[in-house]
């Protein structure tokens, strides 16, 4: 039976981590543990995992900080989804986490099995798996343009203005999501339950979070914006010139 894919295990709690080990096993995940954050990066680049399980609280260096070290390697690795895996429940951290573009979060003490359930959600919707080769035309491609921007869902890639802009995963499926449904306007629930598709814990906040990073690493256009209705929500609009 081939692996469902490898999953790096960041967590200096030997207990717990042997306890993710042993679930991830038995769901055919690769587990690959590691206790210290030093070593992290170097593993990523040699091992390619699907996806990272990181402890906030590690002995030698911050998640937080780990986490943004992630985030600014070179590609393909800079995408590698992130889940939280900490004892760190309150909103702030939660917030903090996602605004450094981890893709979901779990508290501890956690159910195992929410967890696995967590991680095939996320690779789920992060990886576009198919034998057949990319076709721009095809009716199944999630592939978008709107004036000078790009988004192409199955290479997880975004151009603005022809040059590629560095989003999370995330970030990508939220903009894919909006720019779906021009002028559409959606409540922060309403993206929480498309976009994220699992009964999440980071609350309405972590929406407000990633447009703030949307807006921040796209910049604004005269073609089209994405635009808060306060108290409402959000909607993607395509500026119409007279």
């Amino acid at each position: 039976m081939s692996s469902e894919g490898k999953v790096l295990v960041v967590d200096d709690e030997p207990n717990i981590a042997e306890v993710v080990r042993l679930y991830l096993e038995h769901s055919n995940y690769e587990a690959i543990l590691l206790t210290r954050g030093q070593e992290v990066l170097q593993t990523i680049a040699n091992e390619k995992p699907n996806l990272i399980l990181l402890d906030i609280m590690l002995p030698d260096i911050s998640g937080y900080e780990l986490c943004e070290q992630i985030r600014k390697m070179e590609a393909p690795f800079h995408q590698t989804p992130i889940i939280f895996l900490t004892a760190k429940g309150e909103s702030i951290d939660k917030l903090r986490g996602f605004n450094l573009g981890v893709d979901d979060y779990l508290v501890k003490p956690f159910d195992p099995n929410e967890l696995i359930a967590r991680i095939k959600a996320v690779l789920r919707r992060t990886f576009q798996l198919s034998s057949e080769p990319s076709n721009h035309h095809s009716s199944s491609r999630k592939w978008l343009e709107i004036g000078n921007i790009v988004i192409d869902l199955d290479q997880y890639r975004v151009t603005v203005g022809g040059k590629r802009v560095e989003l999370t995963p995330k970030e990508i499926e939220l903009l894919f999501f909006l720019t779906s449904h021009p002028s559409r306007v959606f409540t922060r629930e309403d993206l929480l339950g498309y976009v994220w598709n699992f009964d999440f814990t980071g609350g309405t906040r972590t929406v407000d979070a990633h447009v703030k990073n949307l807006r921040k690493k796209l910049g604004q256009h005269d073609t089209w914006n994405i635009q808060t209705l306060w108290g409402i929500g959000y909607s993607f609009e395509v500026v119409q010139h007279v």
